[in-house]
């Protein structure tokens, strides 16, 4: 059985008001400072750099959460999902 490994990231973005941020995860090895990007299932997220204190206080998104874990174990596919 043949496996691809699929690089992704978490950086917390932040929401439309600019006031709660949250951990996205997004395709690639690092943000590389554009200031927009999809996420993991498929949605747009204005991008930043975070301080220390938004990668404390974010909490993780579940949904790419479920969705890598289904990814990494065979289960499911990020292609056609979202």
């Amino acid at each position: 059985m043949e496996t691809t490994e699929r690089r992704h990231y978490w950086l917390p973005v932040p929401d439309r008001t600019g006031f709660e941020w949250v951990r996205h995860a997004f395709r690639g090895r690092h943000w590389d400072g554009r200031p927009a990007d999809t996420s993991v299932c498929g949605f747009q997220y204005p991008m930043a750099k975070p301080s220390e204190l938004d990668w404390f206080q974010s909490p993780t998104c579940s949904d790419r959460t479920e969705l890598l874990i289904a990814e990494q174990s065979g289960a499911g596919s990020a292609e056609g999902e979202q």
